[in-house]
């Protein structure tokens, strides 16, 4: 038996839903991207797992370096591709199943 709910409900799904981005994303600034060359490589350094840019308060971009344990951060670059490198981590990056 279903039991209709009270009137002070909190339920927000008695309406359809409604969308919450209504306008389109703006496109991704391709500065905001490393070539494919670039991550490949720093792919292939000993500990590193995972490459992004992002934006520093004063809206500077960085690069981070995703790094495990696994080797000395004494090899990692300062710079890639003129940006400052800037290091994270700890566990590894695995994909979530």
């Amino acid at each position: 038996m279903v039991h209709p709910l009270p009137p002070e409900s909190l339920d927000f799904l008695q309406d359809a839903p409604v969308p919450v981005l209504s306008t389109p994303v703006a496109a991704q600034d391709p500065a905001d991207r490393l070539p494919q060359a670039v991550v490949e490589q720093l792919m292939r350094l000993p500990g590193i797992d995972g490459v992004w840019v992002e934006r520093e308060p004063t809206g500077e971009r960085v690069v981070v370096l995703h790094y495990t344990p696994r080797g000395s951060s004494s090899q990692l670059p300062k710079k890639v591709h003129g940006l400052k490198t800037r290091i994270v981590g700890g566990e590894p990056i695995r994909a979530g199943l």
